[in-house]
């Protein structure tokens, strides 16, 4: 009952602030106001860069020390958080909003998301493991939303089918992932700024795990031997390694309950950047998360272990056989040792460019989502219309 009284008060305050004018302001939000990050944060940043004059905020549940201090922040949930979202121009979102969030006709709703090539079923294609209420959410939102962005031909499908959306669609790539296209002096730089926020010796190399979430977060799953893969990685590439573990956003607070950490491993969970940790990274371990495919960008080896995959796939349920891809898949920690001491770079640099140019993958990665969505808020600034055509860009019905 206390939250339903919230959600009437909430939608009140909307119809309240409705009769303000909107203003050249933007509202971010990232994983419901979790961190500042992924495709949200890109483009946030991109947008400071070009045009200062456009009012940025950002909706957070705890202070970020990440963001540019000219950027306002509002806690989830409050007042002003209803107010800026009622008088800004522009929302942009990674996530779906609750249906008690309501907008104007006139104002524009970008939805980034935040996986693009997935190997775990979301959404709609989950069937009958989705609940109503998610369900009515995820309705809501593609029926509000004005422009989804993509970065492949499969995520596109899965928009129109498991989001049920029928609105716009731009194929140019994560604004997230445009940072793997800048220059080698730039890259080098966020590679030395991980190694120090995270105080890591420079002759030690990275090996970077990152599964994916449980529904019940359970943990017992990230059960790899970290001691034995940090020996066979030195033993296979001739180089001192050193693990960091970081849990899914959502599973972040209770990192702590892994209960490995020590000089060897580092606990990456709360550090804010995914994309900053890929770059700094020469070897990706996951399960099924899509941060192995922008990872694969790179280049580097990728491996995936996973050892609760029956389970999974009869829990969440998967989009293919995972031996289908590029990257070798392990249950246990014997086969991961063997698949590490087998890897071979140019057979699996050639099956990562075939898989990539597969016609329903479609991967449209090149460097250029966040200019290109920056140029369409801009736009929309000052012209107020709704037409992502004109400038050129590919957008999909």
């Amino acid at each position: 009952m206390k939250e339903i009284i919230k959600e009437i008060y909430a939608i009140l305050l909307f119809s309240l602030f409705r009769i303000l004018p909107l203003q050249n302001k933007v509202v971010f939000s990232s994983y419901w106001g979790k961190n500042c990050a992924d495709n949200p944060k890109y483009i946030s940043d991109k947008l400071l860069e070009t045009n200062s004059k456009i009012k940025q905020v950002w909706i957070v549940r705890n202070k970020n020390n990440m963001l540019n201090p000219k950027i306002k922040t509002v806690k989830w949930g409050s007042i002003k958080m209803i107010y800026e979202l009622s008088t800004a121009k522009v929302w942009v979102d990674n996530h779906t909003k609750p249906q008690w969030i309501k907008k104007r006709r006139n104002q524009l709703y970008i939805q980034t998301w935040h996986g693009g090539l997935g190997m775990k079923k979301i959404e709609a294609d989950l069937g009958e493991k989705l609940e109503k209420k998610s369900q009515k959410q995820i309705m809501y939102n593609s029926k509000i939303a004005d422009l989804f962005i993509s970065n492949s031909t499969f995520l596109t499908n899965i928009y129109k089918r498991a989001f049920w959306y029928k609105g716009p669609i731009l194929e140019c790539g994560f604004p997230k992932n445009d940072i793997f296209f800048e220059s080698e002096k730039n890259l080098q730089n966020i590679k030395d700024k991980v190694y120090k926020e995270l105080k890591i010796p420079n002759n030690k190399k990275i090996v970077l795990y990152a599964p994916t979430y449980r529904k019940d977060e359970q943990i017992n799953c990230y059960n790899i031997d970290y001691k034995k893969l940090i020996h066979t990685l030195k033993e296979k590439f001739k180089e001192e390694f050193i693990c960091i573990v970081r849990l899914h956003p959502r599973m972040a607070e209770i990192s702590n309950q892994l209960d490995i950490f020590c000089n060897d491993i580092i606990d990456g969970s709360k550090y804010n950047d995914m994309q900053e940790l890929i770059i700094a990274s020469n070897v990706f371990i996951t399960d099924y998360s899509s941060g192995i495919f922008d990872f694969a960008l790179m280049y580097k080896p990728a491996f995936i272990y996973a050892s609760d995959i029956e389970q999974y796939k009869n829990e969440r349920g998967l989009y293919f056989d995972l031996n289908v891809l590029p990257f070798s898949v392990s249950k246990n920690n014997e086969e991961l040792e063997k698949n590490i001491k087998n890897f071979e770079y140019s057979v699996y640099k050639k099956k990562l460019i075939n898989y990539f140019k597969l016609e329903d993958v479609g991967l449209k990665e090149k460097g250029q989502a966040s200019d290109k969505i920056v140029k369409i808020i801009e736009k929309f600034m000052i012209l107020g219309k709704k037409e992502f055509n004109s400038n050129g860009d590919e957008c999909l019905k």
